[in-house]
């Protein structure tokens, strides 16, 4: 398993957004046009997965000192349930960082819940602590989530810490009055 960083217009794109909108609803992603205009952002990383030279999924991940956080990933849909994600998230996690962290569905139905223990496996933990993922937009509301972390998170300080970086790093960050994403640089 291999990660390409795309960090411009690529042919892989064409590839990642049927993925990246059939796997998430709108609510819990961006614009794919947005997302190209966030390419060049040196703490964002998209990355086509490639397994013997076939795009097989994608992960976007941001990245800080202390911070390593898991914004979206998923697996082309023909090669689900095919082990293709275990084989990701070691290449991430060592990576390193002093907090790793994920969103996921409430554990309401039984894929949320199957998604979840995915993460365990990779060694993650949920989070007790109440989590609303800020909106994509401007005029957006806030979707009920739960973080997972590596390692767990102690406190409600620290939870609090985190995931109001999140929000201003990640999200807030790249509002405009029209929806629209700020330009990078």
């Amino acid at each position: 398993m291999e990660l390409l960083r795309i960090t411009q217009e690529h042919p892989y794109l064409g590839i990642i957004q049927p993925w990246y909108e059939v796997s998430f609803p709108p609510e819990e992603r961006r614009e794919f046009a947005q997302l190209r205009q966030l390419l060049g952002c040196s703490e964002m990383y998209m990355n086509v997965l490639l397994e013997e030279q076939r795009p097989v999924g994608f992960i976007i991940y941001w990245r800080w000192d202390d911070l390593l956080y898991i914004e979206h990933f998923a697996i082309d849909p023909e090669l689900r349930g095919k082990q293709v994600g275990q084989k990701v998230l070691p290449l991430i996690i060592n990576l390193g960082s002093r907090y790793m962290i994920l969103e996921v569905e409430l554990p309401n139905d039984p894929v949320s819940q199957s998604r979840i223990r995915f993460y365990e496996r990779a060694g993650f933990v949920l989070n007790q602590f109440e989590y609303l993922q800020p909106p994509y937009r401007l005029d957006g509301i806030g979707v009920p989530m739960k973080l997972m972390s590596m390692p767990a998170i102690a406190d409600i300080a620290m939870f609090d810490r985190l995931s109001s970086f999140l929000k201003e790093n990640v999200y807030e960050r790249f509002y405009q009055a029209d929806s629209t994403y700020k330009p990078i640089g």
